[in-house]
């Protein structure tokens, strides 16, 4: 790694930040392939030093302002929020820093609680030489985002296959009636699977509540109309595979032009990278937050701060159990800090 660091402030300067690292292995040589250090990194553009590398190291008189007259550069997006702001610095001091060491016994436990690799050293080396748990805990706090769901009656839910997005929403239709008193109504778009709508159906008999199956936009909005006398009414949608893109637009379609806030929902255990894709196939649906689910089948809930200091969507409830409506409680900063630390 000190090797990669030294070649990237040879060729890119002392500017350049760390993208990603991971380690390969020498393709051609089998089991006994040495193990290598993948570094990507990045420099901002600096327009005289490409000046002066495309005219051979000179700077020419007049030619920088027919460049500057020539190109047309975006300002920065204005809503830029300061979390980001201080990520971009923390990737900066890695590279002024140089890695954590790998014996930091500080580092081997955030990477045993589910935290990835990269960010752990972005968040060991923004503390410095005197991190300690307690200096993670309050640098966490600052940047784990936990967050009510925005006011208002609809709330659709989505995900793939099996996140358990039926108990959720029987979970917080039983506390919504039983505990807040509100008038609630269930939807259902998921016609696809044995026993869904039955399921529903039977959830609404319960909490004696209207229940909806529609298969169209049209039949959604109908129904939407129909209950607008009630406080809380809450979709459940067709699960299906991360990869399949023609359900999303299917989604789209259906909730164009309503007003509502968009869970996704995610399994505590399920793995980064599957994370990332479900993350990015359900994105053109504009996900306000998220539900993490089955945190009783995970150790620990580290996958959490990971997705949540990549992607920045705020997380508002975490599920605990199958018990409806008792396990499902609302998520906090400090509730996830104390369950990925093993103090709670």
């Amino acid at each position: 790694m000190k090797d990669a660091l030294t070649q990237i402030k040879s060729e890119l300067g002392s500017n350049a930040v760390i993208v990603s690292t991971r380690e390969i292995r020498e393709s051609g040589y089998g089991l006994m392939s040495k193990p290598l250090i993948e570094v990507v990194a990045a420099v901002d553009y600096d327009q005289d030093a490409f000046m002066k590398r495309m005219h051979g190291g000179k700077a020419q008189a007049g030619k920088g302002d027919e460049w500057n007259q020539g190109a047309q550069f975006l300002p920065a997006p204005a809503h830029i929020g300061d979390e980001i702001v201080e990520l971009k610095k923390m990737l900066k001091q890695l590279m002024n820093q140089g890695m954590v060491t790998p014996s930091n016994p500080l580092r081997e436990k955030l990477l045993s609680r589910g935290v990835r690799e990269s960010l752990v050293d972005l968040i060991l080396s923004k503390l410095g030489g005197d991190a300690s748990e307690e200096g993670v805990k309050n640098l966490l706090s600052k940047l784990i985002r936990a967050e009510d769901p925005p006011s208002g009656r609809i709330r659709i839910f989505l995900g793939t296959t099996g996140v358990g997005k039926t108990t959720t929403i029987a979970k917080m239709a039983g506390r919504a009636v039983l505990s807040e008193g509100k008038r609630v109504a269930l939807i259902t778009l998921d016609s696809y699977r044995i026993g869904a709508i039955d399921q529903s159906r039977i959830y609404a008999k319960i909490l004696n509540i209207p229940f909806f199956s529609v298969t169209t936009p049209p039949e959604l909005k109908t129904a939407l109309n129909q209950l607008s006398s009630n406080d809380l009414i809450l979709v459940d949608t067709v699960g299906r595979s991360a990869f399949c893109a023609e359900y999303v637009r299917q989604l789209i379609g259906f909730f164009d032009g309503i007003d509502a806030c968009r869970f996704l929902l995610m399994p505590v255990a399920t793995r980064d990278r599957e994370m990332d894709t479900i993350t990015k196939t359900f994105s053109p649906l504009k996900v306000d937050r998220m539900i993490f689910t089955k945190s009783d089948e995970a150790h620990t809930l580290g996958s959490i701060v990971t997705h949540n200091m990549i992607h920045r969507t705020p997380v508002s409830y975490i599920t605990t159990g199958q018990r409806v409506p008792e396990d499902i409680e609302p998520a906090s900063s400090e509730k996830i800090i104390a369950r990925t630390l093993g103090d709670a």
